[in-house]
């Protein structure tokens, strides 16, 4: 009779390994499109038309991805250390921005922002102001007013029509 441990017998199971990731892209960093995504996981589809699984990488916003895939817009990916990573977006057109006369100019159907604090805009003497608490502030020379609901002014001088 033999003491001492009993050998342990190996699993027959593959572990989990590098190898099981999906195929890596090679080296560099690739352009492609996301084609779908699934709780965390993107399917996509690089320029050469390969398709793989991919994860969001480091201080990507996911909201970055989601709205890659709605639009269509490329994508930059690399492989990671989880395997193939979305490591942002590639920018095909000019951001908003000051031009040289200090204009910044927006085109758009639409323009909305959320804001914790509060909304200032200032031309010359004239401001518009808004906080989180549902003040609007106007001040100026001259207003005129169109409102539907409950208006308080407080003026030297106010002309009703």
């Amino acid at each position: 009779m033999r003491f001492g441990m009993a050998k342990k017998k190996s699993s027959s199971l593959p572990r989990s390994s590098a190898i099981d990731r999906e195929p890596a892209l090679g080296p560099g960093i690739h352009g492609a499109f996301i084609e779908l995504a699934l709780s965390g996981s993107y399917r996509i589809r690089t320029t050469s038309g390969a398709r793989c699984a991919a994860v969001l990488g480091d201080g990507v916003d996911p909201a970055l991805a989601d709205d890659c895939l709605r639009t269509g817009r490329m994508i930059i990916v690399a492989d990671g250390p989880r395997g193939p990573a979305i490591m942002g977006a590639l920018q095909t057109a000019p951001p908003i921005a000051r031009d040289a006369d200090g204009v910044v100019s927006v085109n758009a159907k639409e323009l909305r922002m959320r804001l914790d604090r509060a909304a200032v805009i200032e031309v010359g003497a004239a401001s518009i102001a808004a906080d989180a608490a549902g003040v609007v502030r106007i001040e100026g020379d001259r207003m005129v007013v169109d409102m539907g609901a409950l208006v308080r002014v407080l003026s030297a001088k106010v002309e009703l029509p």
